[in-house]
């Protein structure tokens, strides 16, 4: 898809403004994903965090800015980059004393100090429920956030309008997952003198593709797996402009499919719930010796099934049970994949989220608190598409609703409201969700 952000930074202070907001100052704090399997990005740069100035000013609306200190370092932006925007530099120790957060935002899961923040506020950023984040379960405890929603489930309404990615944010980040997976397989396939041969690929979404680019110089014929019959109806003409000569589409994974592979990928993702289980290790017993496997999915506990595999393990854990299991052929699966291009992800990122951001923060002055602007959310309903279909809905209407997709957790005084039918569905995640609710 194309990038939609342009036409967002031109119609989006038009699309906020005449509002009526309740207050005419709000706050924003980005954070640092540091801590987080040795993170790299950063959530927003400087420049974003001027053109989220520039556009709330647009809506004559101003905006406190507030920056973790050091939450650019990693990627190349200093904390005297932020300043230069008109930033102020928190420090650590000063979580606590901070007062009216209304929106939080950092590139991955929850880490400790969010649990320090006053609330109540608004958090957008990673979640992968499904890999039980420690970070949540302290949030869950404390109960300081109004709501918190996953980069990964917002979108599916503007889309229709800007002409972007469906769930813009995370198809930001599966673009470069895709893309080092695909070189991984290469660097793999050239390392035990493979290819090219038959390479599988289980997704055929934004992170398979690039993950299929960047392997073509290895692929012999291609087998994509694609259970979603509008992508599956789509992907020829969207192989042949690859480059991709021959090749299959096919609706789901049959053991024979893997009989002498070369390589493997796994770019299929499942929302707040644990990754399906595509294969199991019988049927990858069934590729050539030394075929190379990346796995995208280990966020959500990843793709084959196994004897050792439990459905409460984390992310690490069932990462280093997949690499003792497979450690016959060349295996990668890393839960922070764009960390390996910190500044590039860093933009990319940026560019899919700093419109959200920028909407959390006019609802918050709409509505008056972060409070208010949850239980707006939460009397949407979830859906696709503008109101009225593909020509209905304003701007601003289509990017609330997919804020509310989004949503995942929300407070409702002592009470934690599950607010994605996919986690009411887990049932282990809903114990392990309620087993950390404050109040409980």
């Amino acid at each position: 898809m194309s990038d939609a952000t342009p036409r967002l930074y031109e119609e989006l202070p038009e699309a906020l403004s005449g509002l009526g907001f309740q207050k005419d100052q709000v706050t924003f704090f980005l954070g640092s994903d540091e801590w987080i399997l040795r993170e790299t990005r950063v959530a927003l740069t400087p420049r974003h965090l001027e053109q989220l100035r520039g556009v709330l000013a647009g809506a004559g609306l101003g905006v406190r800015l507030l920056v973790l200190s050091g939450a650019g370092d990693r990627a190349g932006y200093s904390d005297g980059d932020y300043r230069a925007v008109g930033a102020r530099i928190v420090e650590r120790d000063e979580v606590p004393g901070l007062s009216g957060v209304d929106v939080f935002h950092a590139l991955k899961e929850p880490t400790a100090y969010e649990s320090e923040i006053p609330g109540p506020f608004l958090r957008i950023g990673a979640l992968h429920l499904a890999s039980y984040p420690p970070g949540v379960g302290m949030l869950l405890r404390r109960g300081n956030f109004a709501a918190i929603l996953d980069g990964g489930t917002v979108g599916s309404c503007s889309y229709a309008l800007l002409g972007g990615d469906r769930t813009p944010i995370v198809a930001s980040m599966s673009r470069f997952a895709g893309v080092v997976s695909g070189r991984k397989v290469v660097e793999g396939l050239e390392r035990n003198g493979l290819g090219p041969g038959r390479i599988v690929v289980v997704g055929g979404g934004v992170a398979g593709l690039s993950a299929i680019e960047e392997m073509r110089s290895k692929i012999g014929h291609l087998l994509v797996v694609e259970s979603f019959a509008p992508s599956r109806e789509s992907l020829p003409a969207t192989l042949r402009a690859l480059g991709c000569e021959s090749f299959e589409v096919v609706p789901e994974m049959r053991s024979e499919i893997l009989e002498g592979a070369v390589g493997l990928v796994f770019a299929h993702r499942s929302g707040a719930q644990a990754a399906e289980k595509v294969c199991d290790y019988e049927a990858v017993r069934r590729m050539a010796k030394g075929a190379a496997i990346a796995d995208i999915a280990i966020d959500q506990g990843g793709s084959i099934l196994h004897d050792g595999y439990r459905a409460d393990d984390d992310a690490l854990t069932a990462r280093d049970k997949y690499r003792e299991l497979l450690k016959d052929f060349y295996y990668f699966a890393e839960t922070n994949i764009p960390r390996h291009v910190p500044c590039e992800a860093s933009v990319s990122h940026g560019n899919a989220s700093w419109g959200y951001v920028a909407t959390l923060l006019a609802l918050s002055a709409l509505h008056g608190s972060p409070r208010q602007v949850a239980e707006e959310l939460l009397r949407l309903d979830l859906r696709v598409g503008p109101p009225g279909g593909t020509q209905g809905g304003t701007l601003f209407e289509c990017l609330v609703q997919d804020l509310r997709n989004g949503v995942q957790l929300a407070r409702n005084g002592v009470r934690t409201v599950i607010a994605d039918p996919d986690i009411e569905r887990n049932e282990a995640l809903v114990r392990w969700i309620r087993d950390h609710t404050a109040g409980s």
